[in-house]
């Protein structure tokens, strides 16, 4: 049974605690990486993808601290996955079109029932989210994969790849261990009735909160985008209405007072940008600092922590 798309929309208990980190990871070959700040994790083909090190960058290009090690090892990297994903995915083409495979009976001389990675380096404060796509396309069978996130405690997400192109996983609000790490472990599903047993990993969305995140799957906004920041001069908003949408982007400071109000107005569905001047006039008596930025759709909230200098 396919789950249902979900467009994640965070919501988060205080204001103090609205900052979110978005970091993106694909998993393939190495002559189908993505571009910009995306983390590739990729093999030759038909090598076994395994023992790779990968020190995490976000979506910003920063240093998020944290190490991707593949530690159990996966078959090696399919190629068939769908290269058209739902627009409203933050997934592109080149991160949805392949993916790293395992299987449970000999294929290609290998078996590999379980594949996976850990990640280290974490703050033991913060919370870990996960999006979590796959595709294989032309099949007719079911290739469910679970997903497995263990830190200080464990969660669990399913998603069958077959011909997909919106449906995702989702494990939520997972803290590190005592070594602050988490154990993300790939398996087939108990829907899976491939003869081979092949389950798959394409590409991940890791979100780093202060808090819980809350998911509320209302298909309104897709990712919301924020850039550059930290500000000197100019930010840019960008995100994806999937309906037609009372939209409104406020400015608060970090003690959840109100300081602008940026926009207030219905908007059709699709991709939206707004661009924020600092030498407009109302902008010019904002004082360098720490800002929560919150754009609200329809009644439903996602936030941005901006830093302007």
């Amino acid at each position: 049974k396919l789950m249902k798309k979900i467009t994640f929309i965070f919501a988060l208990m205080s204001y103090v605690s609205f900052a979110q980190q978005y970091t993106y990871v694909d998993f393939g070959i190495n002559t189908n990486t993505t571009s910009g700040n995306w983390n590739n994790v990729a093999v030759v083909n038909a090598a076994s993808a395994s023992g790779i090190t990968l020190a995490l960058i976000d979506d910003a290009g920063a240093s998020t601290g944290v190490t991707l090690t593949v530690d159990d090892a996966f078959n090696t990297v399919n190629t068939g996955g769908n290269a058209a994903p739902d627009p409203s995915l933050p997934f592109p083409s080149s991160a949805a079109a392949d993916s790293f495979f395992g299987n449970t009976v000999v294929f290609q001389s290998a078996t590999e029932p379980t594949g996976g990675f850990t990640l280290t380096g974490l703050d033991p404060t913060k919370y870990y989210s996960f999006s979590i796509f796959a595709s294989r396309n032309s099949v007719s069978d079911n290739r469910e994969a679970i997903y497995t996130v263990a830190g200080s405690s464990a969660s669990v997400g399913a998603l069958n790849a077959s011909n997909n192109t919106m449906n995702t996983a989702t494990v939520m609000n997972i803290q590190p261990n005592g070594s602050n790490a988490i154990v993300f472990t790939a398996a087939p599903g108990p829907n899976n009735n491939n003869s081979s047993g092949f389950y798959y990993l394409g590409a991940i969305e890791m979100i780093t909160s202060d808090a819980p995140l809350s998911v509320e799957s209302v298909n309104l906004i897709s990712k919301l985008n924020v850039f550059p920041n930290p500000i000197s001069d100019r930010f840019e908003v960008k995100l994806f209405l999937n309906e037609t949408s009372n939209l409104k982007i406020e400015m608060f400071d970090i003690n959840g007072r109100l300081v602008q109000s940026l926009l207030n107005e219905e908007k059709p569905a699709g991709d939206f940008s707004y661009v924020w001047e600092r030498n407009s006039a109302k902008n010019t008596q904002l004082s360098a600092g720490t800002y929560i930025l919150e754009v609200t759709a329809n009644n439903k909230k996602t936030t941005s922590k901006l830093i302007i200098k």
